[in-house]
C-alpha cells in the first residue's frame, strides 16, 4: 500500500483528510504535534481510536504526538526580539497571531521532514483550508509549502483546501459514517481572526517573513534534529 504522513489535529479538517486518503488506497500514519501550549492533547488518541475501530490497523496507525516546542523557540527568537517598528518595515504589517501560526506550522512541517525521512515515506497531507482564511492557508502559502518539501522530495497534498465551509463537511464526515463530533486539543496561541478575510497586505507580510526570515532556517534545523531519534510518544 502507499503510505502517507497525516499531520492530525483530530480536528474536521485533518479527519476528512485521513478519510478520502484511506479511500485512495494509502495506509495512513498519523502523527500530531504539540507546540507545549496547547491543552487536551489526550483527545486526539480517542478520534485515532475511533478510526482504528471503523478502518483497522493494516489501514490506519498513530505514530504518537510528537513535541516541536524547541523547533518553535528557534524559529521565534529573531522575530520575538525585534522592535515592532522594525518588524513593519521590513517585512509589513504581520500580527503576531499570524506570525504564531507560521512559525507553528513551520515548526510541524520540519519535524514532518525529519520523521518522513527515518520513516521512508514520501507523501505528507496537510488538512488546511483556504476558507479558514488564515495566511497560512492561503494557497500563495500552501504552494510555497509544496516547494519546501519537494526540496526534501516529499509530495504534499491537501485533500480538504478547497472545501467551502463547515456544512458541508460535516456532510462529508456522515456520509462516511462518522458522526462529525472532534477529538481536538485546543492551542493557546492560536486565536480567532476578528474579520472574516486575510487582506492583501497581512498575506504578503506573512509569506516576507516566511522567505526572508524562517525558510533560510529550515535546513539547519531539519540537519540538526535528525540526530535525535524519534519515539513512540514525547510526552
Amino acid at each position: 500500500m502507499k503510505r502517507v504522513l497525516v499531520l492530525y489535529s483530530g480536528g474536521k479538517d485533518s479527519l476528512l483528510s485521513t478519510l478520502l486518503l484511506i479511500e485512495q488506497g494509502y495506509q495512513v500514519y498519523l502523527v500530531h504535534y504539540d507546540n507545549a501550549y496547547e491543552i487536551g492533547k489526550d483527545n486526539v488518541k480517542k478520534g485515532f481510536k475511533r478510526l482504528e475501530k471503523k478502518y483497522g490497523s493494516e489501514k490506519i496507525r498513530f505514530i504518537g504526538i510528537k513535541r516541536i516546542d524547541a523547533i518553535f523557540r528557534e524559529l521565534i527568537k529573531e522575530f520575538y526580539n525585534t522592535k515592532a517598528n522594525e518588524i513593519v518595515q521590513k517585512f509589513g504589517n504581520i500580527s503576531i497571531s499570524q506570525f504564531n501560526c507560521l512559525a507553528c506550522r513551520l515548526s510541524m512541517y520540519i519535524e514532518t521532514i525529519i520523521l518522513c525521512k527515518q520513516l521512508g515515506i514520501s507523501v505528507v497531507t496537510d488538512g488546511a483550508r483556504i476558507s479558514q482564511k488564515f495566511a497560512v492557508e492561503q494557497e500563495e502559502m500552501l504552494q510555497l509549502f509544496v516547494l519546501l518539501f519537494k526540496e526534501y522530495n516529499i509530495d504534499m497534498l491537501f485533500p480538504v483546501k478547497d472545501l467551502e465551509d463547515d456544512f458541508q463537511e460535516k456532510n462529508e464526515l456522515l456520509v462516511r459514517g462518522i458522526i462529525p463530533k472532534v477529538n481536538e486539543a485546543q492551542c493557546l496561541l492560536g486565536m480567532p481572526l476578528e474579520k472574516d478575510f486575510v487582506n492583501n497586505d497581512e498575506l504578503m507580510a506573512t509569506i516576507r517573513v516566511y522567505k526572508e526570515l524562517l525558510h533560510v532556517k529550515v535546513d539547519g534545523l531539519v540537519k540538526r534534529y535528525s540526530k535525535v531519534s524519534f519515539g513512540e510518544e514525547y510526552v
